[in-house]
Formats: C-alpha cells, sequence, structure tokens
C-alpha cells in the first residue's frame, strides 16, 4: 500500500531557514572569516601541490560556518569576504 504524501499550498511559504542552515541573527546565516597562518591552514586539511612554494609567512584568510565548519581557505580578505556573500551568508571578522 503506498502511503499518501500531503501537498503543501506555496503561497503560505515564508521561505524560512531550516535548522539546518544554521545559527541565524535576525533571518541572516552568519560566518566569519579568520586571518590563519600556513600551519595552521595544513592543519584544516589544505593540501598544496608540490609545485606551488608558499612562504612559510603567508597569510591566508579561512571562512567558517558559524559552527565552525571551514567552508573554504583563500590567500585575501576580499575573496573570503566574496565567497561568503555568494553563498548567502553575512560574513563577520574575527581577529
Amino acid at each position: 500500500m503506498r502511503r499518501e504524501e500531503e501537498i503543501f499550498d506555496d503561497e503560505d511559504d515564508d521561505e524560512s531557514l531550516s535548522l539546518d542552515d544554521g545559527p541565524v541573527f535576525e533571518g541572516a546565516r552568519l560566518a566569519y572569516i579568520k586571518p590563519i597562518n600556513l600551519e595552521e591552514a595544513r592543519a584544516m586539511g589544505l593540501v598544496i601541490p608540490s609545485e606551488i612554494k608558499l612562504p612559510r609567512n603567508v597569510k591566508l584568510y579561512a571562512l567558517h560556518a558559524a559552527d565552525g565548519t571551514t567552508l573554504g581557505i583563500t590567500d585575501n580578505w576580499a575573496a573570503a569576504y566574496s565567497a561568503a556573500v555568494q553563498n548567502n551568508f553575512v560574513p563577520l571578522s574575527v581577529h
């Protein structure tokens, strides 16, 4: 016997965020940008091909979801900010 599925009216859909979307502040998903060094990036799982040589003192930026999940690592703050905005996050800086 087949289960009947409920049909929901799309007109009443308020497009609210689900709990899986992470913490929200005034309806926005939060993410934070944190400056990190190369060793911290490697500890987060960044794999750099052997052909690419980075100086030990390179400044990188990690983009994290509000729950601490690493979303990405880049070499400049503007790229981290743009990635957050393009993925519907509200970026915050952490020092």
